[in-house]
């Protein structure tokens, strides 16, 4: 197939195809969305080498009752408050909006910093400033504004930024990069409780934009390793289970602050980057809720003292922050972290529970401001230095839908994509025939931190050595041979399918239709050459398998203790 020289690339340095995973090319009967694009070219299956693997995993059915049954998704937008917000952040500036002052007339404020307190579960409330002017530098990150107009108007509302740092924007300086370390930005993005088929399902437009215009790799294998978060997203960020790290849970003898977990972004920050973290659930923080928490900030950025205030008010509109979405709010803090440091190496990862949670149904909310933020990202160029990762933690684990067949697969297949710059595929194009080959092979969290740390290492000319037994850089190949048990997964939180003997095959009608079915394609293969072959029959059925999942798994119904360590059957 003839490469189509069509796409330029906002760093404008060269044009290059999207080769796109032909099974991505899936999308449910009511999305519009998912059209080729004419600078796609597809990957056929042969391409991927599926015939030698020992896991193969679920084919899922985006349509199927089993999911559809619970899920009645949102058509309308969001509606957050009409009137635009009075007060914005604009590359760490306090400003006023011109729509407000030309309505209002002359608008002054009050600026009370929102801080930290002793540990993870306070906050202060810092010098009240007053009177503010437009365009005046922030002096925290997140902070309360409260203004009037001349015309007697008034607003209050809570905001967050990038205060500027001079130490932060030295670092790279001071702790330069070793010579070793591909030098990328990375930059994060979650959903809380979203399958990989239910993210194509409630955000079209962004995973269409994702793949077919980022040329995204998406892991159809990704499978998880444990019960709920922090069993996703901790092999993820220190390579280790709850169980393999130092005690934290509330309430147990000797248990202490999650301080010392060997965290990735520490790395990062001693290679020169600027680290960022925040989730908007703040009463079930993934290290809060059972665990102690951080006792002094973990990153450089940090959003937890913002929403636990955001958790405390009141409001008619718990989406929003007057005119912006809380989603949104997110979004634009990872654009603020990347307008503040723009040569400085970055590190962010921002995660967001609060449209998926509880029910799935208003994740179509994030879907427009996703895609915008995606956009604009790639259009300003911050994309072209910077791997990309749109991830979910788990699928939906709500009773009724996780006791369904589907369902159960789908909680344990969640989304994970990652997107490398244009210039890692034109340099390192054999990398990423890898990465697109292990995107069909059994994946796990443990294998994106294995990811990251071969990034400090990166030799482009020899062959990654793992740091672990049990994980795989995704840059690299994962055999063919590769199990559960040899990934560390438990039997019943495995999505590999295994080919299971067929009793009494003989009394299934379906078995004998699918054998005349096979005999007639033969026969409409040959048919060119039917003077030289001979009219197939179907005379006898000797086996029949099917691939199912393990015993395990479907036995399983839930964690019977409040940690997600022991399973219930």
């Amino acid at each position: 197939m003839n490469k189509v020289q069509i796409r330029k690339y906002a760093s404008g340095d060269y044009d290059q195809p999207i080769l796109l995973d032909e099974s991505d090319l899936i999308r449910s009967k009511q999305q519009q969305y998912l059209r080729i694009l004419p600078n796609v070219q597809l990957l056929k299956e042969d391409y991927f080498n599926l015939t030698n693997l020992t896991c193969n995993y679920p084919k899922l059915d985006i349509d199927s009752p089993d999911i559809w049954t619970y899920l009645k998704p949102v058509k309308e937008e969001l509606e957050c408050e009409k009137t635009q917000n009075w007060v914005y952040i604009e590359n760490g500036t306090f400003r006023l909006s011109q729509q407000a002052l030309r309505k209002h007339g002359p608008i002054i404020c009050a600026y009370r910093p929102i801080l930290r307190g002793k540990d993870d579960f306070s906050t202060i409330e810092g010098q009240r400033l007053f009177p503010i002017v437009d365009n005046m530098p922030l002096v925290s990150d997140f902070f309360r504004a409260d203004c009037r107009a001349r015309d007697g108007s008034f607003y209050s509302n809570i905001h967050s930024g990038i205060q500027f740092d001079a130490g932060l924007h030295m670092r790279h300086i001071w702790n330069p990069m070793v010579k070793t370390h591909l030098g990328y930005n990375v930059l994060m993005f979650g959903f809380d409780s979203i399958s990989r088929m239910s993210f194509i399902r409630l955000l079209p437009k962004t995973y269409s934009y994702l793949v077919q215009q980022l040329g995204a790799v998406v892991m159809k294998g990704y499978n998880i390793v444990g019960d709920g978060t922090p069993a996703a997203l901790l092999p993820i960020l220190t390579s280790q289970t709850e169980m393999e790290l130092p005690e934290s849970r509330r309430g147990h003898i000797g248990a202490q602050t999650v301080d010392h977990y060997p965290w990735i972004w520490n790395k990062f920050k001693d290679n020169g980057y600027v680290t960022q973290w925040g989730e908007d659930g703040q009463t079930a923080g993934t290290f809060q809720m059972r665990l102690l928490g951080f006792r002094n900030p973990p990153v450089d950025h940090y959003m937890r003292p913002f929403f636990l205030v955001a958790e405390s008010m009141r409001t008619t509109k718990p989406y929003c922050f007057g005119s912006v979405s809380r989603h949104q709010n997110m979004l634009n803090w990872m654009r603020e972290f990347y307008e503040m440091y723009p040569r400085q190496p970055k590190f962010s990862f921002l995660f967001h529970s609060q449209y998926s949670h509880d029910s799935n149904n208003r994740l179509p909310y994030a879907d427009q401001e996703l895609y915008n933020f995606l956009l604009y990202m790639n259009t300003k160029g911050y994309l072209d230095n910077t791997m990309l990762i749109l991830m979910t933690d788990h699928g939906a684990r709500y009773s009724q839908l996780r006791k369904s067949y589907q369902g159960k697969l789908e909680e344990r297949l969640p989304f994970m994509s990652i997107r490398m710059p244009p210039k890692f595929h034109k340099k390192y194009p054999h990398l990423i025939k890898n990465l697109r080959l292990n995107s069909h092979r059994l994946t796990t969290p443990f294998d994106i931190h294995e990811t990251f740390l071969n990034l400090f290492d990166f030799q482009d000319d020899e062959d990654y050595q793992s740091k672990s037994n049990r994980s795989y850089s995704l840059f690299h190949p994962i055999p063919d041979n590769r199990t559960c048990e040899s990934a560390a997964v438990e039997s019943h939180w495995c999505t590999c399918l295994q080919w299971k003997q067929i009793v009494n095959f003989q009394n299934h009608s379906l078995i004998q239709t699918i054998g005349e079915a096979v005999v007639d394609y033969l026969n409409n293969y040959l048919a060119d050459v039917r003077n030289e072959c001979a009219l197939l029959k179907l005379l006898h059925i000797h086996k029949a398998q099917e691939l199912a999942a393990n015993d395990m798994m479907l036995k399983f119904d839930k964690s019977i203790d409040k940690d997600g360590r022991i399973p219930g059957f």
